[in-house]
């Protein structure tokens, strides 16, 4: 992961995805960290990935973390938080909830020391070991 130090003093990574330096906040090195591990490890193109989007559900601005996309339908989405920030159920309920407008097969909880991946099964999310490759998505 590319980094720098801005004008200001302040660290900076590279973003693979939006192709520019962002400011290395506790949660963007955890963002950065899984989008590195989407693209290297799980085989997934740059193409498919979109970072930081704005939705509007139910007239609330949200704004997801990652999503991934094959053939123009959304099939994973990850929300990631700081390493201080335990994963618990009010996070999968946020997920969740951008999930009842992208309908992606997988949702991710990532905090950069534990990782949750969930399949959504029947409007039920069950409990998976990891992600599929892309090739399999």
């Amino acid at each position: 992961m590319r980094s720098r130090i801005n004008a200001k003093g302040q660290e900076e990574l590279f973003d693979i995805v939006r192709k520019k330096f962002v400011i290395a906040t506790p949660e963007e090195k955890v963002r950065q960290t899984y989008i590195c591990f989407l693209h290297e490890r799980l085989q997934i193109p740059l193409l498919n990935i979109i970072v930081e989007k704005a939705i509007v559900y139910n007239r609330m601005h949200k704004r997801f973390d990652i999503m991934v996309y094959k053939h123009g339908v959304c099939k994973i989405v990850v929300e990631c938080k700081a390493e201080t920030i335990p994963l618990t159920e009010n996070t999968f309920f946020q997920v969740a909830m951008y999930n009842k407008l992208l309908q992606a097969e997988y949702i991710v909880l990532f905090n950069g020391k534990e990782e949750r991946v969930f399949k959504k099964i029947n409007e039920k999310y069950q409990v998976c070991a990891s992600l599929p490759m892309f090739s399999n998505l």
